[in-house]
């Protein structure tokens, strides 16, 4: 049951922060932490006022947090609308980012880690992503167009509407990845594996006499298309 007195503090205390947005979650979060404090307080033996009063000498200064949190936003929005074409990013830690939008085109990103990062409708134009990881990264819309991903590393990815157009990924291991609306038109296949991997509406308008699609599962429009073009799919199931 909540403190009705203690409820009251807090609301008068972000009164003035009303308009922020996280402020409902936060006063809530603040509250039960409070209400904990408050019974710890009554059960070393302190009276109701002293364990009220000492209750809320412990919040702190509520404007710092604040300001924190519309620091951490901005943070987000820059993150959200960085262009880091023309750079020269080699090595380096993207892990976590999130980077909607983002602009890394003619950027040289050898072995850069790009795991946990969501990189919705990022732009990916001519650039070197030689052995970089892709480990659990949101790929929602991202378009790497004419960029090479040779000994890059994809797993547990999400692909849908993600385009590898005119990109090398030859050798690349797609296994048990899971592709939806994706696009490889005129990538380099050759010797890249798509083992138990499964594809809906996946558009294959390139050489795929020398890729691995053994124990894939596909609908039959992307089944029809790499017939097609002559890929061996003897051992694919049909959904």
């Amino acid at each position: 049951m909540t403190n009705r007195k203690l409820a009251q503090y807090v609301d008068r205390v972000f009164l003035p922060y009303e308009d922020v947005e996280q402020v409902k979650e936060l006063k809530e979060e603040l509250l039960r932490d409070l209400e904990d404090r408050l019974a710890d307080l009554r059960r070393e033996g302190n009276d109701e006022d002293e364990a009220f009063q000492m209750t809320i000498g412990s919040i702190g200064d509520i404007s710092e947090l604040i300001d924190s949190i519309h620091d951490r936003d901005a943070m987000v929005q820059l993150q959200s609308k960085m262009n880091l074409s023309m750079s020269d990013l080699r090595h380096s830690d993207f892990r976590g980012v999130r980077m909607h939008d983002g602009q890394f085109n003619y950027s040289n990103l050898h072995g850069s880690d790009f795991s946990e990062s969501d990189l919705t409708h990022s732009s990916f134009k001519c650039s070197n992503l030689h052995n970089a990881l892709f480990h659990e990264a949101n790929l929602t819309r991202a378009h790497f167009l004419k960029s090479n991903l040779v000994g890059a590393q994809f797993k547990d990815c999400i692909f849908n509407d993600t385009s590898f157009k005119s990109s090398d990924l030859s050798g690349v291991c797609f296994d048990n990845e899971r592709f939806e609306g994706t696009v490889f038109d005129y990538a380099g296949l050759r010797k890249t594996s798509f083992r138990n991997a499964v594809f809906r509406n996946v558009s294959f308008k390139t050489d795929v006499k020398k890729a691995i699609f053994d124990g894939a599962a596909m609908d039959k429009v992307t089944y029809a298309l790499l017939k097609g073009y002559k890929a061996d799919l003897s051992n694919v199931t049909i959904i």
